[in-house]
């Protein structure tokens, strides 16, 4: 066994304790993902000194830039393609507090879909610049190549959804939503399966109709640029990722990269004072106030491993579903009638046209929740994605290059009563908290969700040590 395995003794902790009073004040984050940098940016912010260990050689978690040797060997592509809101509030805020520019980093879009299918005519939704929800309501009476009567059902069940407050006394499943709302299977499938995929990565026969709704409130009810689509002109992790590590190391912060960590350990006693013993693939660190910002299923046995788990703690153990996202290279002259266009009745999901990120001819296409996409071979599925994308380019010449990309664990399924197994980001210790987009947020599994956990807990800690 190696020194750095060995249980320490009590003289060890004592001296361990004792040689880490520089930083008794510091608050240590298990993971720098989207939730734990926004954690540490935000405390980094308030003075208080932070270091995170990340078990990856890289930050960002499921949201970053990544080099993929097979394919684009000279081109930075993430590992999913990812898109905001204009409703993502938290995470604008928290751009500007990083010195990121919207204008530089974002390409903003007004409310505009597109939708083609091999049984349908082509589909348009476009939302006109009126404040909201009028904006919305406008759009849906224009809708493109849908029957006026379905146009008036759309109204008829915004309007009433607004007069419930996007509220449900109940929760149920988005599909029985809809049908408890006379919408046609026409609607349900050119905008509200593509929609509920988009925001929530769960079919609408199983989604949570009440986070659907929360969704739908937020982007659609305040202002009308809350429903904006903001595209990134750059791979996540030059746009955020690594100016929120230069923000984090310039305000008493330090992060240590492949730091798997392997046990915690609660050391209880006056010595100790409630120390955590953090044992690591490289070291044993002491912390006195910890944070959990790894995905839920490293985060509930890392957790279980401490002390007994309070019981909805030990409701971890969330099922989760998959994205694929396969990027396709063409000739640079090649470009989609709009930024993202979308699909239906099809493999295809959504289309995003990355000449926005300066890379002309590439073309991400997101497939969300699992399927029959997952066991074709490789070359069939990017044949098959290929010949749909040609129902907006008819004359698309053949690829030239492509990366499959399938994160199996991308979010948690976000099912009907999904937010009563949410944990609160606190636990039975005072001083461990959870940070993560699967934590009680208004949100599915977001990076809006993700910066909005890390926030909260900031914001708790900052408070606590006010007081």
């Amino acid at each position: 066994m190696s020194q750095e395995n060995k249980e320490p003794s009590a003289g060890k902790i004592k001296a361990m304790n004792q040689n880490s009073q520089a930083y008794s004040s510091t608050v240590h984050i298990i993971g720098a993902g989207w939730s734990g940098l926004a954690c540490a940016a935000t405390l980094a912010q308030a003075g208080i000194s932070v270091q995170l260990l990340e078990a990856a050689p890289l930050a960002g978690g499921r949201a970053r830039g990544v080099q993929y040797r097979k394919s684009f060997p000279d081109t930075l592509l993430d590992n999913g393609q990812h898109i905001m809101l204009g409703a993502y509030q938290h995470t604008l805020k928290l751009f500007k507090q990083l010195g990121i520019k919207e204008q530089d980093v974002l390409h903003r879009q007004s409310l505009n879909l597109v939708l083609y299918s091999p049984h349908s005519p082509v589909i348009r939704l476009t939302a006109p610049a009126l404040p909201a929800p009028w904006h919305l309501m406008i759009a849906m009476l224009t809708f493109k190549n849908i029957s006026l009567k379905d146009r008036l059902k759309l109204v008829l069940m915004l309007v009433r959804i607004r007069l419930k407050k996007f509220t449900l006394t109940e929760d149920c499943s988005v599909a029985e939503l809809l049908n408890h709302y006379s919408q046609s299977q026409l609607l349900i499938e050119a905008l509200w399966e593509p929609l509920c995929l988009a925001t929530m990565n769960t079919p609408i026969k199983e989604a949570s109709a009440r986070v659907f709704l929360t969704v739908l409130e937020k982007s659609f009810n305040h202002n009308r640029q809350d429903s904006d689509l903001l595209f990134f002109k750059s791979d996540l992790s030059s746009v955020f990722v690594n100016k929120a590590l230069s923000y984090i190391c310039q305000h008493r912060g330090n992060i240590l990269f492949k730091y798997r960590v392997e046990k915690i350990e609660l050391q209880t006693g006056p010595l100790s004072s409630n120390t955590f013993i953090i044992r690591t693939s490289k070291q044993t660190i002491t912390a006195n106030t910890l944070i959990l910002a790894t995905p839920a299923y490293i985060a509930q046995k890392l957790q279980g491993r401490v002390f007994r788990l309070k019981p909805e703690q030990s409701k971890l153990k969330f099922t989760y579903q998959p994205i694929c996202t396969v990027y396709l290279q063409y000739p640079e002259h090649i470009k989609l009638e709009q930024v993202m266009t979308g699909f239906f009745g099809t493999l295809s999901q959504w289309a995003i046209d990355h000449r926005i990120n300066k890379q002309p001819g590439l073309i991400a296409v997101v497939i969300s929740s699992s399927g029959r996409h997952l066991q074709l071979p490789e070359e069939q599925l990017v044949d098959t994605i290929h010949n749909e994308l040609k129902l907006v380019q008819p004359d698309l010449p053949f690829w030239q290059d492509y990366q499959v990309v399938i994160e199996k664990k991308a979010t948690f399924n976000c099912t009907v009563n999904i937010n009563t197994i949410r944990p609160s980001f606190k636990t039975s210790h005072k001083q461990l908290f959870l940070a993560g987009d699967y934590t009680r947020t208004p949100y599915p599994a977001t990076l809006e969700g993700a910066v909005i956990s890390g926030m909260q807990v900031a914001q708790h800690i900052i408070e606590q040590r006010k007081r």
